[in-house]
């Protein structure tokens, strides 16, 4: 195999966060405030973010353009502005959902061994890609913050794309847009049914990254090399 498509949340970053707790909320209603949407509180902020993330997945899955679609963050937090009888501009919406975030986190860091795998795999000639069901409106940050984004050939996230994976679509526009050969490429990641099955699906190899990649170093190496053996 030469070419790597990785999943990046629990996969190459170990993330924890926790949307429930009230002090995720309280810098976001200081956000609003601050712009004069004062009809808020935590508990109302994340009940309307649940709310309108299921009416979005909602509409989307009735239009039925893709079996498996997304929901674009920063377009929540605006009708969660409106919902409060204000307004956010799209970018004051990211913003705002980018204080949630920061807010909101719990642990986040690079598994253990991570950049010394990139490195190994790339002095072998590999391609790395990365397919992730994520946010691009606080996700390219953090791509950038642990320095993965200079190994990287490619990046397609699930926000900006209207669907998720296991979505056949999700993968295919990844190989349409860098022009991967699927009999070359591989999938890793922690998620069984989404990356794993989802790629099974799609046509392409799995390997499933319980632990983060790190942690099945061997086995990505041995793909690298050529060798025959390795567990899926």
């Amino acid at each position: 195999m030469d070419t790597f498509i990785f999943d990046l949340y629990n996969t190459l970053i170990d993330i924890r966060t926790e949307e429930r707790r009230k002090s995720t909320w309280t810098p976001v209603v200081e956000y609003f405030a601050a712009h004069g949407i004062v009809r808020v509180d935590e508990r109302t902020l994340y009940a309307d973010y649940g709310r309108y993330w299921k009416l979005f997945l909602e509409r989307a899955e009735a239009e039925g353009v893709y079996r498996y679609p997304e929901c674009d963050a920063v377009a929540v937090f605006e009708s969660m502005a409106r919902a409060a009888g204000g307004r956010l501009t799209r970018e004051q919406a990211a913003e705002a959902l980018g204080i949630m975030r920061r807010a909101s986190m719990v642990r986040m860091r690079l598994f253990d061994g991570t950049m010394e795998l990139l490195n190994k795999l790339k002095r072998s000639g590999a391609k790395l890609y990365l397919l992730s069901n994520a946010q691009a409106a606080f996700t390219y940050g953090e791509i950038d913050v642990f320095g993965l984004t200079e190994y990287l050939d490619g990046i397609l996230l699930s926000s900006e794309c209207g669907c998720r994976k296991p979505d056949k679509a999700f993968f295919e526009m990844l190989f349409d847009k860098y022009d991967i050969d699927k009999a070359s490429a591989v999938m890793v990641g922690d998620d069984m049914e989404n990356d794993i099955r989802g790629a099974e699906n799609f046509g392409i190899r799995g390997v499933w990254a319980d632990g983060g990649a790190a942690a099945h170093r061997d086995e990505l190496s041995e793909l690298a090399s050529g060798q025959s053996g390795v567990r899926q």
